[in-house]
Parts: structure tokens; sequence; C-alpha cells
């Protein structure tokens, strides 16, 4: 399955003559690397129903994707039965009308998509995009007739927005250039002929726009000099008018009416500070749903459109809502729901009863054979090495029984992400299994607490994030029960940039680190991130054509510091990943390879931005256990 080189200039050269042999490693031996952990297999959970994708066109039954089935319940006491039947399995990108589904394929995870449309009753598919083309993110119109999509076919360097009439001999236009790859397409209203959409020019920055679908104008909503942050959009029914999710009158994502004809906003949930999530909106006009993220939980609210008056649901469960969709009568929302201690439970929520309903099979419910340890919250101090100001740093811990327990620090990408308490089966078994505890923070830059919060490592200011894991050092030190010496860090992407400068900043006191895909070289990795991209990551990370923003970035660069790295590292790398160009990993390895240093390097031929296929994540799963049992001393 693997072959080994002994230097590596020679990797990328060395591919043709492996035939189908899709790993190379090095710096592994061949004991470690065949070494497999069984019980890795048992840290699943079982709570784990088919996802909820929407209700039924009558409004009577959710609906569940279950692969090559759509399946349908009439209330949360009834038999689960078979709606639609599939040859293909269903994508979300299920069609209004229920007769069809988009679906989008790469390969070897290069994220060049191509997008088909499926016809569920005749059990066939076809092409809509060329293959090479990088088509990708389709939406409905209402009507059925019409798909908007994302696709930088015209130019490689900017990403623009089409619709396609697939009604009409598959009459493509194209509508918006320059739309952004992390633009959205929120809603999409078929009875007055218009999309809500929106441009990404950063985290912070957004321009939310009106296309009609016939004309193709566009018109900015509520143009401005301030940087606004718009999360979702959505058409209310039977009025000119929209809700839109913004933080431009507070430091959080907030819910607001939008008059589409007065252009005069009302802002709903000005005394709920924390980020709305959600929305969702029934087909009259007259009932709506939202979630909050509070501190990392969904908290489920209900809003009368016609007095703009919410109601919080009491005593709802502690965990995490995601796709949120009332039915069209507006009588009740539906969701899927995620926590730390099971995989997934599916909700109705009966509006005028005040009723919140849990689905399972009828005399067959879900449970768990594990007792799986659940997240708690906490925050720790850090301090701003330019102001001196001090911050609260939320965080989520999986505590281990064992006394004086080895730590596992995971830092998340992004960095404009938040990491929530959702169900991970290999944090469970690192804690019951390894016995190590698992801390899991929300550095500063992290979404979730603010837009101050989340401005706070940007540009020249990167190293605060680097601070934070410095003040969780000192954390960990303080506690009885947590061995200050027997500390790993874990992180993908930008969490692999985070790992490695953590490395070389505190180098006596991180034991080992994992790099997945990271960031180790910020000049290398801005010039050869995918040209779509680049701009847009400049305004987070900084632009490298400014000299002093690039003798910064070149400064605090990984394998300019590797000298200083005194741990074992780990690292993962896809060989077409477009976002962290391979090249930075071979950097970083050769670096530390030249120094005699410990260090392992792993790279997926058939791989882009992180380990997916099966085979591969379970090779990086099990090698991850064996070098923290090497190097946390774990018997």
């Amino acid at each position: 399955m693997k072959k080994k080189l002994t230097i590596v200039v020679l990797i990328i050269n060395s591919i043709v003559s492996y035939g189908q042999d899709n790993i190379v490693s090095q710096g592994i031996t061949d004991s470690i690397y065949s070494k497999e952990y069984i019980k890795v297999n048992k840290y699943r959970s079982q709570v784990n129903y088919p996802p909820f994708i929407g209700w039924s066109l009558d409004s009577k039954k959710m609906l569940f994707n279950g692969g090559k089935v759509i399946y349908s319940m009439k209330k949360h006491t009834s038999e689960i039965r078979e709606y639609k039947e599939s040859n293909q399995n269903f994508s979300s990108y299920l069609s209004p009308n229920h007769k069809y589904f988009l679906y989008q394929e790469d390969e070897n995870g290069n994220e060049d998509y191509q997008l088909f449309l499926y016809n569920i009753s005749a059990n066939s598919s076809k092409p809509i995009s060329k293959k090479g083309d990088k088509t990708y993110d389709p939406f409905w119109s209402s009507s059925n007739d019409k798909i908007a999509y994302k696709s930088n076919k015209e130019s490689s360097d900017r990403v623009d927005l089409y619709i396609q009439d697939i009604s009409v001999n598959n009459k493509e236009i194209l509508v918006f250039k320059d739309f952004s790859d992390d633009g959205q397409v929120y809603d999409w209203s078929s009875s007055n002929n218009q999309i809500l959409a929106v441009k990404v020019i950063s985290e912070n920055d957004k321009l939310l726009y009106l296309i009609n679908d016939n004309s193709y104008k566009i018109e900015q909503v509520n143009p401005s000099k301030t940087k606004i942050a718009y999360s979702n959009a959505k058409f209310i029914p039977n009025k000119n008018a929209c809700l839109i999710v913004s933080d431009e009158f507070s430091e959080f994502l907030q819910l607001h009416y939008y008059d589409l004809i007065k252009k005069e906003f009302t802002n709903i949930t000005a005394d709920i500070q924390w980020d709305v999530e959600s929305i969702t909106i029934d087909k009259e006009g007259q009932k709506a749903a939202f979630t909050v993220n509070e501190n990392g939980f969904s908290q489920l609210y209900i809003l009368d459109i016609l007095t703009l008056k919410y109601l919080k649901v009491n005593d709802f469960p502690e965990g995490i809502v995601r796709d949120l969709i009332i039915n069209p009568k507006g009588t009740k929302v539906g969701f899927n729901f995620y926590s730390s201690t099971f995989r997934r439970k599916i909700y109705d929520y009966n509006i005028k009863k005040s009723t919140l309903n849990h689905y399972t099979r009828k005399g067959k419910p879900q449970v768990d054979s594990i007792n799986f340890v659940e997240a708690e919250s906490f925050t720790f101090k850090s301090i701003d090495i330019k102001t001196n100001k001090e911050y609260n740093i939320p965080t989520f811990i999986y505590k281990s029984k064992k006394e004086s327990s080895p730590v596992f620090i995971d830092i998340h990408g992004g960095p404009e992400y938040q990491i929530r308490a959702s169900f991970n089966g290999f944090y469970q078994y690192l804690v019951n299994e390894l016995g190590i505890t698992v801390i899991v923070p929300n550095i500063r830059g992290s979404n979730g607490y603010g837009k101050s919060y989340m401005k706070m490592d940007d540009g020249l200011n990167r190293e605060n994030a680097i601070q934070d894991v410095g003040a969780l050092l000192d954390w960990v030190k303080s506690q009885n029960n947590l061995d200050e010496n027997r500390v790993a860090i874990h992180g993908e992407s930008y969490g692999g940039y985070v790992v490695l400068s953590s490395l070389s900043k505190f180098p006596n006191r991180i034991k080992c680190g994992i790099d997945i895909v990271g960031i180790s070289n910020w000049i290398t990795y801005l010039n050869n991130t995918s040209d779509y991209r680049r701009d847009l990551r400049r305004v987070e990370f900084g632009d490298e054509r400014n000299n002093e923003t690039y003798q910064y970035l070149k400064k605090i660069s990984p394998v300019n510091n590797a000298n200083k790295i005194n741990s074992p590292l780990l690292i993962f790398q896809g060989l077409n990943d477009p976002r962290v160009n391979y090249q930075g990993a071979e950097q970083m390895y050769e670096s530390l390879n030249k120094q005699e240093k410990e260090v392992w390097y792993v790279l997926a031929k058939d791989e882009g931005h992180g380990f997916h296929k099966y085979a591969n994540h379970l090779l990086q799963r099990n090698l991850t256990i064996s070098f923290l049992k090497k190097h946390l001393s774990i018997e």
C-alpha cells in the first residue's frame, strides 16, 4: 500500500513508478505503519437517524435521506415508509417538487466539481456542466425549472454566478461576474423572479444583492460604506419584504425585517447578544423559526411575522440544530440535532401545541452501548501581547477519568470557524481507551463570539492566536489532574499552521504535534492557493505583495522557524489539495529531516484538502494513535 523514499525531492518525481499505490510515506517504520487499532471502530454512535431533508408537499410528512431512498414519517410515533427511490445516492439538492436532485463530483479531492441532474422517476442522470470546469453549490428556483450555480469556467482566477434553464435546452446565462468563491444564493422567489445572493469580500465584509432571473438586472441591497457581514436572507411570501441576518447594528448577527419598497430595516433580535444562525419561513409568510448560537449551543425561537414578536422554545435540549425547515403550512418546524454524546437525532416542534417531538423507528429506539463523555464548556484567560488586555477564550473539554492525564489539544481550521460540541468518535476513543483529556479551544479569530473577536487575528495580528495556545498551556499547568509534560497538539488546514507555529513558539512545552494539510509557509501558500481563492485569503491573512506584510508573514512562517521545533511531528498531506499546496508540507518535512529531527510524513496521491476516502482516513487515524502512544508514553 505504501512506498518509502529516502529524499523528499524524489517523492513527486517517483509517483509514476508506483502504479496503483496511493500513499507515499517517510520516517515511519513498517511495524508502526501496519499497526491497526480495531477498538476505535466501536466508537461510533448508533443514535444516528437518517438526516431530515424537508417536508412533503402537503406539509403532513417529514422526509429523511436514507441513501438511495427517501423515507417519510407522518408523526414521530409513525412507521417510517418509503417516499422516493433512486439508483443514485440522494444529495441535499432536492428540487422543490421532489422530482429531481442535483449532485456534484470531483476527482481525488481536486474540488473541480462537475454538476449532474438526476431524474428520480426515470432513474437517470445527465451532466449539466463540463468535466474540468469547477461548477458547484447549485440552488433550485422555487418553480423547479432553473438552477443557479457558481463556476470559474470562464477564468481560473474568479468565480461567477450562472443561471441555467433546464426547461429550455439547458440555456445558460452568466448573471454575476466575480461573484466570489464563498458567495451564496440565499433564496429564490419565482413569484417575483428574484434571487437573494451575497458576494463575499471577507467574513466581515459581504455585499447583498437582488438578481432578476428574467432581465438579469442586479441591484445591491442596503449599499453602505460600512463593512457588513450577512449570513442569511429569505423572501417573505406575499410581502415586498424579507428577513435578513446581518451584523450591521451589532457585534452579533441579528435578525432584521427589511422592507424592499421603503428600503427600511426593523431590528427584531436586538435583545439577543448571540449570533442568529438559521431562519426558515412558511409558504404563507405568517410564521418563521430561527435558531441562535448561544456559546456553541443552539436555541430555537418561533417568530410571528405579522407582529415581529418571537417566543423562545423553553426546555430546549443542549446541542446543535442544523437544517431548520418549517413546513409549508407553518404548523411545524423540523431539524437535525447533534450533540457531543450522540451522532444525530431528529425533532419536530409543533408550533400550535408548543411540543417538541423526537423521531425514532417504531419499536426500535436507537441507543448507544457506550456511555460517551459529554463535552463541557469553560473559558481560560489570554492576554493581547500588544495592548496587554485580557480575554476569555471559549473552550470545550472532554475529561478523562485518569489522574495526571495526557492532553490532546485540537485546533480548528478557518480561522473564521467555530468548533462546537458535536459528536466526535475519535475524541471519545482518546478519552476512554487512552485516558487522554481532549481540549478544543475557539482561539481568537473564531466566529460565534462577535465580529471584534473574529478580527483579532487578522493580518499583522496573526500571532494573537498562537498566544492563546500558550495561555492554554498555562491553564493546563494549573490543573492538578492534567500532565503538563504530556501535551499533544493537533490541527487541520489553518489549525495545522497553529500546530506548527506553536511547536516553534513553545518547543519545550508541547510533547508532539500532528499537522493535517497545514500552512507551513505563508508566502508559498498565498502564491499557490487556487487563483479564485487568493484575494479572499489575502484579506484574512495579509497581502504578501505589501513589503511590511511580506516580511511579517515570512518571519512567522513555521518553515522559517523549523530550527526551533524540538518535538516530534506527524504530517498528513493530499497531493491534489487546491487550497494548501502539497509543496508546503514537503518544505516542512525537508527542513526538519535535514536537522535529523523526528518527523513522519504521509502523502496521499488520491486526496485533496484532507483525507476523506475511507482507507486513507483509517490509515490517518491508526498512525495518529501510534504517534500519540509513542510520544505521550501511553501503554
